[in-house]
């Protein structure tokens, strides 16, 4: 189901790529747009703060006060009056799973299901978004069964939050009866957050040729009811029985799936995307890019393991132009916290036996890693050894910089370790070299001034904080989750901080395209509920402007995009979001009303892409 990039698509990159468009000198101009009567916040530290904003073609042309930007309207230029709303550069999500973000928007969602009405409410509505015939897969049911969402978790600064995991009963495990009736034409493959159990409908079955009398494969089972029928339940290998007939994604539904993220894109003020990009997805981005329907910038990133396809074509850093454009390549280290799988020194809390897995870089993200064994003295290395070191030094000819996953404080000991030694052996740590760690969730603190002396950008995804803690503490304890998000230490310590959303999120929990659930999670360190109420590990809160420079300014820098967008100043593209809502002033006063602020503009490349009905 992992698609790879091919020399087909990325030579037809190099097709699409070739002609780069030339910036408009908007100085040579009247302005096209005038934004005024606004809080303008900037991000720019020479002058963060205007009245007012010129657009000139897709650049900005002035900022500053209501008179002096105004000496740039010309007789056709448009004035838009913002009634004193809060502007903005646009956010740029450092971290997005375009595909399954799209397939969760146009699919089904079952994280926060777990009871039989919603469960077929859910994948009924789904059938009326998916064409006839189209697979209706994932959903990930049950993931806040335990936990509530917005729950803090039991553990976590003395709160006492029941779970609901079904008590005696077990967790919810659904029938294929349940869903038979509502999808008669939609073969169907739902599988449970934490990969225990899957449920397959009649006609999912049936094009997989499992009946009753289909002998358990090695390592899975499928289930039958009291009188020998299917229930739709499988588990384990048997799983895989259904998954081998499930054809690739059709073309026309992978573009539903994109115009599907743009607009929630637009409708949360971002207007750059970083995302881990297929051959299929970049693909529908060209596509769309040809048919004008791209309202968000996408900077791609393939995976590391094709190197050989990027290096034969002679592609490099920054090839591209400003709407589609190589940043960086995705690899990783270690499994997520969702499922206990991220890779820590000592074992879980809650699973003594487990430390967590390795991923190798050869597997696609998704797929399972070999457990982790390690001897009495901590001696450890990647799996198998020396791939990771491998594929940085094939990529390093090319200019691309890694961008590696790492969860548990092992995985990024490992990581910080492959590193430096590759920096130092091409004497490249004081380099301008931007290469990433992405995650950085659980750091020792005697790693964490690594990040500054290596020059390392984090990427990290401040929403992980509100959602994650729910089982924090249950995992790994409170001593070791004051390395958790840690974010005040790897700011303090030198490493450039870049926000990404995550989303959709994992197999165990919903993270939202939208920047001010980011926002919120980095100034209060509290659920959406508001838990705890002194914050949890309050000490790593980051201001709102520190937030917001790692939303906008930082990942335009990571992507050595500084010169063209990041900050509201002359010249940068006009990539703008404005707000109902002084995210600075709520920011700093009242972080809850970051979580009601409204989009009321998203403008990209001096285009207004949404404008908010009301």
């Amino acid at each position: 189901m992992n698609a790879h990039w091919k020399p087909a698509a990325a030579a037809a990159l190099v097709a699409l790529f070739w002609s780069v468009a030339a910036p408009v000198l908007a100085a040579d101009r009247d302005a096209d747009v005038i934004l005024v009567n606004a809080d303008v916040y900037t991000a720019d530290e020479e002058r963060p703060w205007a009245d007012a904003v010129a657009i000139a073609g897709d650049r900005i042309l002035a900022v500053g006060n209501r008179r002096d930007v105004m000496a740039n309207r010309g007789p056709d230029t448009q004035v838009i009056d913002l009634g004193g709303a809060f502007v903005s550069p646009g956010f740029n999500d450092a971290h997005v799973h375009m595909d399954s973000t799209g397939s969760l928007l146009t699919g089904v969602n079952l994280l926060d299901v777990h009871e039989p009405e919603a469960f077929v409410e859910r994948v009924a509505a789904a059938t009326k978004r998916l064409p006839e015939g189209s697979w209706i897969v994932r959903g990930d049911w049950g993931a806040y069964e335990q936990w509530g969402q917005g729950s803090a978790g039991e553990k976590n600064r003395g709160l006492e939050t029941a779970p609901t995991d079904g008590g005696a009963q077990g967790p919810f495990t659904p029938h294929r009866d349940m869903i038979d009736p509502v999808t008669p034409a939609h073969p169907v493959l739902l599988s449970r957050f934490d990969r225990s159990m899957y449920l397959a409908n009649s006609l999912a079955l049936e094009l997989a040729g499992i009946t009753p009398e289909t002998p358990d494969p090695m390592g899975g089972e499928i289930d039958k009811d009291a009188d020998g029928r299917l229930t739709g339940i499988l588990r384990g290998s048997a799983a895989a029985l259904v998954e081998d007939v499930i054809p690739p994604m059709p073309f026309d539904q992978r573009l539903v799936g994109v115009r599907a993220v743009l607009k929630e894109a637009r409708e949360g003020g971002v207007t750059t995307i970083q995302d881990l990009s297929s051959a299929e997805q970049v693909m529908a981005y060209q596509h769309l890019k040809r048919h004008g329907e791209l309202t968000a910038r996408i900077m791609i990133r393939p995976r590391i393991y094709e190197v050989e396809h990027v290096a034969a074509l002679g592609l490099s850093r920054g090839f591209g132009d400003d709407w589609l454009k190589i940043i960086g390549y995705k690899g990783w280290v270690d499994g997520i916290m969702g499922n206990s799988s991220a890779m820590f020194f000592q074992p879980y809390d809650h699973d003594p036996e487990n430390r967590g897995r390795l991923r190798p870089p050869m597997l696609p993200e998704g797929e399972e890693g070999a457990a982790f064994s390690m001897e009495e003295d901590d001696h450890y290395t990647d799996f198998p050894p020396g791939q990771m070191e491998n594929y940085l030094e094939a990529w390093l000819p090319t200019g691309v910089p890694p961008h590696i996953h790492a969860i548990g404080d092992l995985g990024n000991r490992i990581l910080l370790d492959i590193f430096e030694r590759v920096l130092n052996r091409h004497d490249m740590v004081d380099d301008d070299h931007r290469w990433r760690v992405i995650h950085a969730q659980v750091v020792r603190d005697e790693d964490i001034p690594r990040f500054g002396e290596l020059n390392l950008v984090a990427e990290v995804n401040p929403y992980h904080v509100s959602d994650d803690m729910r089982w924090m503490e249950e995992r790994i304890g409170a001593e070791r989750s004051e390395g958790a998000y840690a974010f005040r230490k790897l700011k303090d310590a030198g490493a450039v901080l870049i926000f990404g959303s995550d989303s959709p999120g994992t197999n165990a929990a919903r993270y939202y395209l939208s920047p001010v659930y980011g926002l919120y999670a980095a100034v209060s360190r509290q659920t959406l509920g508001g838990e705890p109420e002194a914050g949890w590990f309050p000490s790593q809160r980051l201001t709102i402007e520190e937030a917001i420079d790692a939303y906008t300014r930082a990942p335009a820098w990571a992507s050595f995009e500084e010169d063209i967008k990041g900050t509201l100043t002359p010249g940068k593209l006009a990539d703008i979001a404005v707000f109902d809502t002084n995210l600075v002033e709520a920011g700093r006063e009242d972080p809850e009303r970051l979580l009601d602020a409204k989009v009321l503009y998203t403008i990209v490349g001096g285009e207004v892409v949404y404008r908010r009905e009301d």
